[in-house]
């Protein structure tokens, strides 16, 4: 069952097109990769699907609603969220805090709640450190639960920058090339987590990467874009068998430009 789709989805930057009638479908507890060359719309479809960038044409649903221009508050609190390929942590807070500041719907921020619901925020708040603690421990950083965000390594603030998306209890989470900037052990690491989430908590991935080597031994599907379109789609597999797979990270797909 599809969880995400786009419709014709087209982006103009000026007289460029960036994003060309993008079609594509996210299936539920799926692990679906977007891979292209650089310049090809993948961060931008990204951003049009989060309601960073608003579409010049198409359309995308989740779960079956249009959500076309929500802006990505509205998205969050609709269980799909989106991690940054540069994590934004606050780096003078410690791991816990950035991910009490990631919850959603957090109660006693209203004055009113704050002063004559004590009780009720106060049984909030233990739900919240329980829902942190199960992060951490979902990610391996409970050793590092109270040291600032900025002295972790780069590889940690990635798995934190995860976390916070995790506060929300996400049905699905848009990943922004989660192994850039780190080795390849730590970044199978972190595929490895991934993958462990999709299993056993049901969360849907969609995930834009260059590391192909770490992303094809784990995606259920995978989308090729070039110059704004949807050149292949299937399996790792499937993809790999394709000659235009080659054609286009060759630099030889000027057949897809106009």
């Amino acid at each position: 069952m599809a969880l995400l789709a786009t419709d014709r989805v087209g982006k103009n930057f000026g007289g460029f097109r960036v994003l060309n009638e993008v079609s594509l479908t996210v299936n539920e507890k799926s692990f679906t990769g977007l891979v292209g060359p650089n310049g090809s719309g993948k961060t931008t479809l990204f951003n049009v699907i989060y309601g960073l960038l608003r579409p010049d044409s198409g359309a995308v649903f989740f779960r079956g609603e249009n959500i076309t221009g929500l802006p990505p508050f509205a998205l969050y609190e609709r269980g799909l969220a989106l991690a940054f390929q540069i994590p934004r942590l606050f780096g003078s807070l410690s791991v816990l805090d950035n991910l009490f500041l990631a919850a959603p719907h957090v109660a006693g921020t209203h004055p009113a709640a704050a002063l004559f619901c004590r009780r009720y925020w106060q049984t909030k708040e233990r739900e919240l450190a329980a829902r942190a603690k199960e992060v951490l421990e979902l990610l391996e950083l409970t050793p590092l639960s109270l040291k600032p965000a900025r002295e972790l390594s780069g590889g940690q603030r990635k798995l934190l920058e995860i976390g916070r998306t995790l506060m929300a209890s996400p049905t699905l989470i848009l990943l922004d090339e989660p192994a850039a900037g780190v080795n390849p052990v730590l970044g199978r690491k972190i595929y490895e987590t991934l993958k462990r989430l999709q299993r056993e908590a049901g969360i849907t991935f969609f995930v834009i990467e260059h590391r192909l080597e770490i992303l094809f031994d784990f995606a259920d599907q995978v989308y090729l874009m070039d110059a704004g379109h949807v050149v292949l789609a299937g399996t790792p597999q499937a993809v790999l068998a394709d000659p235009a797979f080659y054609t286009i990270y060759a630099g030889e797909s000027s057949q897809w430009r106009s």
